[in-house]
């Protein structure tokens, strides 16, 4: 078992980027097989007396040789813990961008189709309508938390809809409250509430969706009215006086697509890599218009 060549040696140093799960199963197992050689090794060796050999077949092998390779061994655990590293650090990065990517609800689609979200870029008012520039939402149907946020803030300024009086609150408008009528699961006019979900979902999971389906008849704001805010203890939604608190985490999640509901294909859209892309330059881009709010007010 030579470091030279040790395949954690050489994936250590690979450039070919992270190692699919698959290669690095295939790195445990021959780190397992070859703990176990030399465990069987050690223990034929000594039995073996004074300074006799061992043969095994036509081999013959002396307590000197066991040491050795049992010292190249854990030398080479070494690599193994590179290559751990390097594929959970790169991984990690990977998933990261992948789980943010999700699809939303085609009611979520109609509310910022053509909505008025401000200029594009706020320092040119003429440089065109940010609305028109948000494509991985309208066309793919699919977004990431980041971007909902930023735009449900674009649109409360971009509309006036923040109150003076009511710190941290808003009053929904018409467009609102026609968009959020339902909190179905509705994908390209499919209603997903018919789709069937696998085996291998947690049974605690499968409840949780069931429950939120059973309760897409129901609007956005219904299912708000009866949530308390932690931090200030007020209403999410105040039916009285209409004002909603600005945190819309909860309100985009009635309309975040459960993966469990998705084919195969869905999920394989929203690991391609021009789909990531155009998310990532969206947020870059909407991150940009906060900090140019945020610095000339």
């Amino acid at each position: 078992m030579a470091t030279a060549l040790s395949p954690t040696s050489i994936a250590s140093t690979s450039t070919d980027g992270p190692l699919t799960t698959r290669q690095f199963s295939d790195l445990v197992k021959y780190y397992q097989s070859t703990h176990k050689a030399i465990v069987r090794l050690t223990a034929l060796v000594n039995k073996v007396p004074g300074n006799q050999t061992l043969r095994i077949g036509e081999h013959t092998i002396k307590k000197k040789d066991v040491s050795e390779y049992s010292n190249a061994y854990v030398s080479q655990l070494g690599d193994l813990r590179k290559v751990f590293g390097n594929r959970k650090r790169k991984t990690t990065r990977n998933n990261s961008q992948l789980n943010s990517l999700f699809y939303v609800s085609d009611q979520l689609v109609a509310f910022y189709k053509g909505a008025n979200l401000g200029p594009l870029d706020p320092a040119s008012p003429k440089s065109g309508k940010l609305a028109d520039h948000i494509d991985i939402l309208i066309s793919q149907r699919m977004s990431t938390s980041g971007i909902l946020t930023s735009l449900i803030s674009r649109y409360i300024d971009a509309n006036n809809l923040k109150t003076p009086d009511s710190a941290g609150r808003f009053m929904p408008d018409s467009r609102m409250k026609t968009a959020f009528g339902t909190t179905k699961y509705v994908l390209r006019k499919e209603d997903l509430s018919k789709r069937k979900m696998g085996s291998d979902v947690p049974s605690e999971k499968a409840d949780k969706i069931r429950a939120s389906i059973k309760a897409g008849s129901k609007s956005a704001f219904d299912r708000v009215s009866d949530r308390v805010d932690r931090r200030t203890g007020k209403p999410v939604y105040d039916k009285s006086s209409g004002l909603l608190y600005t945190t819309m985490m909860v309100f985009n999640n009635f309309y975040r697509v459960p993966p469990q509901l998705l084919t195969d294909e869905e999920r394989d859209e929203l690991r391609d890599e021009d789909n990531i892309a155009a998310a990532k330059e969206l947020q870059e881009r909407l991150t940009h218009i906060t900090t140019y709010n945020n610095t000339h007010r």
